[in-house]
């Protein structure tokens, strides 16, 4: 079930982007990469066997359409929860505001060979800047999400909040 609803989400977004579904909307397309740090704040914290802390690297779609603007990205997360395996997470964002805006997404996560349970919702808020032609964007979010990871931790709340800067250039 996960498998479908994020192939939907992912095809749904896709469709969204190259349609241009804002009539008359001018739209700018950004293409770039960034950091992001992760602090796992659920139960599966209180594990011993849990490091809540992650770094996580991400590469970052936008299309803009004025103050709306929709995020497609996939993160890589090198040793997620301190177990030397690694999970990745595609995402979708709708983002609203200029320079400083709110943003709720989903996104799913795989890792070892297997897709979480359940997917992640996010609310983010963050800043937004363009410098001589490089598009800056500094955010926070919070990340909702119950999951089973591994066999050996029982605990399944992975809610985390999350730092992250992107740097884009437009096309």
């Amino acid at each position: 079930m996960l498998k479908r609803s994020i192939i939907v989400i992912v095809l749904i977004t896709g469709i969204a982007l190259s349609s241009g579904f804002l009539a008359g909307a001018k739209c700018q397309n950004r293409i770039g990469g960034g950091i992001h740090y992760l602090r796992t704040l659920g139960s599966i914290s209180d594990n011993p066997e849990w490091d809540s802390d992650a770094l996580g690297y991400m590469v970052s779609y936008q299309r803009v359409f004025g103050s709306i603007r929709l995020e497609g990205d996939l993160e890589w997360v090198p040793d997620y929860g301190g177990s030397d395996k690694t999970m990745f997470q595609p995402q979708a964002w709708l983002l609203l505001g200029r320079m400083i805006y709110l943003s709720a997404g989903i996104g799913g996560s795989y890792i070892d060979g297997d897709w979480f349970d359940n997917p992640f919702y996010g609310l983010r808020a963050g800043v937004n800047l363009t410098l001589v032609g490089l598009n800056f964007d500094g955010f926070t979010s919070y990340r909702f999400q119950s999951a089973k990871v591994f066999e050996d931790i029982d605990e399944s709340d992975l809610d985390a909040l999350t730092f992250g800067v992107l740097v884009r250039v437009e096309f």
